[in-house]
């Protein structure tokens, strides 16, 4: 199976890559850096992954990289936990929209080309931050 994910250079996106990769998908990966920076992970040299530095917001980019994926995992996000929230509501609002959209767009296509088949959604674990149980 094929896999495209977003965010795939995230807290949350590495694991999901390397439990793929550990059952055997080709992955696909997309991060722009946003949130750490270039970092290095395990499975940047696996023979079945492939890394792609771009910008989930690039509708054309996003459809060129689904055009072989069976399966879409959706985890880029611009986070920043719930006090950059408050400080920058508009900012991180305005842009997860515009992923989201971008991100929809292209596995539509995908779709209707014939070859996705699936999407997963993932949630940042900044939804917890304040959680007390």
């Amino acid at each position: 199976m094929n896999t495209l994910v977003s965010g795939s250079a995230g807290f949350i996106g590495g694991y999901v890559v390397e439990e793929l990769l550990r059952r055997g998908h080709h992955v696909i990966g997309i991060d722009n850096y946003s949130k750490y920076g270039k970092v290095v992970k395990s499975y940047d040299d696996h023979p079945n992954y492939r890394f792609v530095e771009g910008d989930v917001r690039d509708t054309d980019l996003m459809i060129d990289l689904m055009h072989d994926c069976d399966h879409f995992v959706a985890g880029a996000a611009l986070i920043g936990g719930i006090s950059y929230f408050h400080t920058y509501a508009y900012d991180l609002l305005a842009t997860n929209e515009r992923i989201i959209a971008s991100s929809c767009d292209a596995a539509i296509k995908a779709h209707d080309a014939g070859r996705l088949q699936k999407v997963t959604y993932l949630s940042s674990s900044m939804v917890f931050e304040s959680a007390d149980h």
